[in-house]
């Protein structure tokens, strides 16, 4: 409540700038203008006297002020006032500067509003902001028989009750009201003010206590009621963080509960975070950040470290159940729902360093860590020296969002290293490789999702090395008798992956095989399908043939069905990979029965040729595997 405390002093104060060595009678018509400002609103004076006839720096006392509220606000006062008294120097009154620095008030009823859109009854609509340090250099302030009411719509705040300043108790302010609807209680104390430095440090303690938010804040400002510079530790406890934004103002998101602890500097126009720590809802997190204007632009300046981190703090409930009802809507998506639309982030420009130790999620996830640098400039999003950990393995490279036209334009440029397949898509052991990738897509959209949904580029996925499940390995080679063998005597056994190659091409949100192919000690296996980023869906079918003799060819091929998420794989009619391992005596007996039938010439021939690689060669692995990863 700062603002009530220094527009009690600011704007009366202001009357007796024009105020000097003249006589107070000819000087009430430029009290008056002082007062009226651009609003035309209605002002009244009773008197204007000074102390004796002659003086440097003359005492002047306004009595019986009553401004009305300017039209936008409403009925009623501004400001009503007994009386009020300064000393003014008046060469500062000559060279423009004078600031009364011995002030008396009596008798003030003072009623700050400010609209849902910012618009403030303290602020002149016309006038800019003066760049100066505009606070009162007071040596003296006695306040007495007076109170305030402070209604703010945007943050949805408001609050009445006494102020008072004296050279016993300072300078004390208290009032209650409500915040968001929800009882609220204020306290401002401040030092006693007489006979003081105006310059020195002056100390103050200010709470906000309600079941939305309680903030506390304790420091020093440097001079008297100087809230243009001063120093303090916060601290905020809140359901959101988007309650804390309501009157910080800074932008903020809703999020789980907030505790959290800063030691802040103000200087001007600009904010220094010197010290953050705290949580939100499980997250814990530190950090520090420098928020400077500059050019009528915002420049940030922050690192954020977090020991623990879980993105569904990020939202709250209401978010997480939107988030959940669109879960339930599509079903589970690889893909995030991120919004990257950062229109709304206005004229601001800067750079964040963030470290994540541990990522935590409610899901189960291959992702464990990550770190990286954000920056905005000129509605240009990068997110550069990215490294994430996963569960085995790691994800390096950029994020690009560029906001300068049209919606938001995304694109990647991501490398994936030495992580475990199983890992990655959950396919249990079919195939055991180390792999690495590339994925370089753009597409547009409000949110990651919706861009990628569109996206054109590529996405490749490579592995040299590794093993694949023997039973798998014969039936892409089409090779019955091995397979039935292997499923008999060792439905374990594994054989040796020469590579892997899932190099797709996208267009328009669409994957296709560039090639996708798969080269093993006993087979060789290429693939045909499509991926749809919109929706996730998966439909690839593997030909293979086998690299020595197969007396009978399995008629049905590999099949991967599904979603990103939920990847199906069916080996030959056999079911799900997953249960390939032991197969019923007639899953194997109806595969045996349709293979042996086409090998006669009785049904199913043209799914065999489809299913089937005549005499299949190795692949160059080296050359294909480079030609992904380009």
């Amino acid at each position: 409540m700062q603002i009530a405390i220094a527009a009690i002093v600011a704007l009366l104060v202001a009357t007796m700038l024009f105020l000097g060595a003249v006589p107070a009678s000819m000087i009430r018509s430029l009290i008056i203008d002082e007062l009226r400002g651009s609003s035309d609103r209605e002002v009244e004076i009773g008197a204007v006297t000074r102390d004796g006839f002659f003086s440097y720096t003359p005492v002047i006392t306004v009595h019986d002020v009553r401004v009305a509220q300017p039209s936008w606000a409403g009925d009623g006062d501004f400001l009503m006032l007994k009386s009020i008294s300064a000393r003014v120097a008046v060469l500062d009154v000559i060279m423009g500067t004078a600031k009364p620095d011995r002030v008396t008030i009596d008798g003030l009823v003072l009623s700050l509003v400010r609209s849902s859109e910012g618009r403030a009854n303290w602020q002149d609509d016309d006038r800019e902001p003066d760049e100066k340090d505009s606070s009162p250099a007071l040596t003296d302030l006695d306040i007495r028989n007076s109170s305030f009411r402070f209604t703010d719509h945007k943050r949805g705040l408001s609050l009445e009750g006494p102020v008072s300043v004296d050279s016993k108790n300072g300078l004390r302010a208290e009032a209650s009201g409500t915040f968001l609807e929800t009882p609220a209680k204020m306290q401002f104390v401040g030092g006693t003010i007489a006979g003081i430095d105006p310059e020195a440090d002056y100390p103050f303690d200010m709470s906000l206590r309600s079941p939305a938010l309680t903030l506390t804040a304790k420091g020093t400002m440097r001079g008297v009621l100087n809230t243009d510079r001063f120093s303090a530790r916060l601290s905020a406890r809140a359901p959101t963080l988007k309650n804390l934004d309501r009157i910080i103002e800074a932008g903020l998101f809703g999020t789980q509960p907030i505790d959290l602890r800063a030691a802040v500097r103000h200087r001007g126009k600009d904010w220094f975070v010197e010290e953050l720590n705290g949580s939100i809802g499980r997250s814990k997190l530190s950090g520090k950040a420098d928020i400077l204007k500059r050019d009528g632009r915002t420049k940030i300046a922050a690192t954020i470290r977090a020991s623990t981190l879980d993105f569904d703090d990020l939202a709250d409930d209401a978010g997480l159940a939107r988030a959940a009802a669109l879960t339930r809507r599509t079903g589970p998506r690889i893909l995030p729902n991120t919004r990257i639309n950062l229109s709304k982030m206005g004229p601001t420009d800067g750079e964040l360093d963030f470290t994540i130790d541990r990522l935590l999620s409610r899901r189960e996830t291959v992702f464990r860590s990550l770190k990286g640098k954000l920056s905005l400039d000129r509605k240009i999003v990068m997110i550069s020296n990215l490294d994430v950990g996963l569960k085995s393995g790691q994800l390096t490279g950029t994020v690009r969002v560029d906001h300068r036209s049209g919606a938001p334009k995304l694109s990647t440029d991501l490398t994936l290293n030495n992580a475990s397949l199983a890992d990655l898509i959950g396919n249990g052991d079919i195939v055991t490789a180390r792999m690495r990738g590339r994925v370089r897509l753009s597409g547009t959209g409000d949110t990651i999702r919706e861009a990628l949904k569109k996206a054109n580029g590529k996405a490749a996925m490579v592995a040299s090395g590794g093993s694949v499940r023997a039973t798998v390995a014969h039936v892409l080679g089409q090779n019955l008798g091995g397979a039935v063998e292997e499923i008999i005597s060792d439905p374990k056994a594994r054989v040796p992956l020469r590579c892997l190659v899932a190099n797709f091409e996208a267009s328009n949100g669409i994957l296709t095989p560039a090639p996708l192919a798969i080269d093993t000690r006993t087979s060789i296996g290429r693939g045909e399908g499509r991926i749809n980023l919109d929706g996730e869906s998966v439909s690839l079918i593997l030909r293979g043939g086998a690299k020595g003799k197969s007396a009978l060819r399995i008629v049905d091929p590999i099949k991967i069905t599904g979603t990103l998420n939920n990847p199906q794989v069916s080996v030959a009619g056999l079911g799900k990979a997953e249960d390939a391992e032991k197969p019923s005596f007639g899953d194997v007996l109806k595969v045996a029965t349709k293979s042996i039938g086409s090998a006669l010439g009785i049904g199913g021939s043209d799914e065999q040729d489809k299913a089937f690689i005549r005499k299949p060669k190795s692949l160059n692995c080296e050359a294909e595997i480079s030609a992904a990863m380009r």
